[in-house]
């Protein structure tokens, strides 16, 4: 029996909200979506990576892409189900993480002990459905949304047959909510993320996630099909957070090891295969900006003291979280995410770090050689980054600030607080 349209999407939206803090036994995130490479390279590059317990069995589990595209006269497809990724069969990789990787795809750079699954098929990017590919994918087109969607991965805790999700199926009849329908009652939805990734899906889309990112921001004024149009509200599920950024998306990361649901867990940025960042061919795109256009100062001039191209006057960075022009974001395949601070690469900002930033410091780079304790991409490592990793320690942290509790001390200051703590443990014994 069918819920009433009100109830029912209040209903699920309560059990939404409330499910994305998964249990121990349910740990399973989106950690990194690719989902509109630059140079129209969508039908090789693309990719998304999960993350997970170790050696975890993905039978039951789907990953879904919900289309969030409506307009003026509310008659669009917003919640219809647009890409199903069928993860039966599939485990969580030794290290923890899982990659799914169209046609021909390009990266090599993959980390030891992932579950990498490659569309081996006829057709080319994902493919439409298990008979021209080999993922398990069931696609409205060759890639994926570039527009807007929501990222939804689910847990089919119901019968197998009846329970398990469809594409083309609407989970929101009437774009007014998700609802609870037929036969879908039994889903447990593990993670979420809502994109919309040009201004005009903001206005007139919709996404069923506890946090969206959309390149418009609340007040902006732009042009839409219907003429001049003021961006006022966004339409997300009701306790869902907008954030709104000012640019273009194309890729979608979680901050390091991060699990919640805040704008401190999640980077989204645009990206560049533009040579000013650095970027030199292949896969491993850059962080892109504002002022990433020809004749800009070169990301690597062969100069250390020269700094890597920084914004001007009127010039901004296209990432959520400040990620310096030109660093590398997209060579993380099979480990942890980019996040400021994180020297070690373990996807956390800590101890460790101050470390590897100790024992280089003063250390010259370039681009073929970049320092890894080189946070502002300067091609040098000093005070700079160190103040960087500060600002950073302990995170990833469903706190927006995710910053020590007191100031971060300075190098020998840290030094005498080790010494004074060895001093007061040894008194103690005594």
């Amino acid at each position: 029996m069918r819920l009433s349209r009100c109830k029912s999407s209040a209903i699920l939206a309560i059990a939404l909200l409330a499910s994305l803090a998964p249990s121990d036994a349910s740990a399973l995130w989106i950690n990194e979506l690719f989902f509109d490479p630059p140079s129209n390279r969508d039908d090789k590059e693309e990719y998304i990576e999960l993350r997970g317990e170790p050696g975890m069995s993905l039978d039951n589990h789907f990953l879904l892409f919900i289309e969030n595209e409506n307009n003026a006269n509310n008659t669009g497809f917003a919640g219809v189900i647009d890409n199903v990724f069928d993860l039966s069969g599939k485990t969580v990789g030794s290290n923890g993480f899982t990659l799914l990787r169209q046609k021909a795809s390009p990266y090599t750079n993959i980390a030891p002990g992932t579950s990498d699954y490659v569309n081996a098929g006829t057709l080319p990017g994902w493919g439409l459905n298990p008979t021209n590919n080999t993922i398990g994918a069931y696609n409205s087109g060759l890639i994926l949304e570039n527009s807007g969607y929501t990222a939804m991965l689910i847990r089919n805790d119901g019968d197998a047959v009846t329970n398990r999700p469809t594409l083309g199926f609407d989970l929101d009849q009437g774009n007014d909510g998700l609802d609870v329908a037929t036969g879908k009652v039994g889903w447990a939805i593990l993670d979420a993320i809502g994109v919309f990734s040009e201004p005009d899906e903001a206005v007139y889309g919709r996404t069923y996630a506890p946090i969206t990112f959309g390149a418009a921001k609340i007040g902006d004024t732009f042009e839409t099909i219907d003429g001049t149009v003021t961006f006022t509200t966004p339409n997300i599920e009701p306790g869902a957070a907008y954030v709104g950024l000012g640019f273009e998306l194309e890729y979608a990361a979680r901050w390091g090891n991060s699990t919640g649901q805040t704008a401190a867990d999640w980077h989204l940025t645009n990206v560049t295969d533009n040579a000013g960042s650095g970027y030199a061919g292949g896969v491993d795109y850059r962080q892109a900006g504002t002022f990433n256009l020809p004749g800009d100062h070169p990301a690597d001039d062969g100069n250390p003291n020269t700094p890597a191209p920084q914004p001007g006057a009127g010039e901004t960075l296209e990432s959520s979280k400040g990620v310096p022009y030109g660093t590398k974001l997209t060579n993380t395949l099979g480990a942890p995410n980019f996040i400021t601070g994180d020297f070690t690469g373990d996807g956390l900002v800590n101890a460790a770090d101050y470390t590897v930033w100790r024992d280089v410091k003063g250390q010259l780079g370039n681009e073929a050689n970049h320092p890894a304790a080189d946070p502002n991409h300067d091609f040098v490592v000093d005070d700079a980054d160190y103040a960087l990793w500060g600002q950073n320690y302990g995170s990833p942290s469903a706190v927006e600030a995710p910053a020590p509790s007191i100031s971060v001390p300075e190098p020998t200051t840290l030094l005498i607080a080790a010494l004074a703590a060895t001093i007061v443990v040894g008194r103690n014994k005594r």
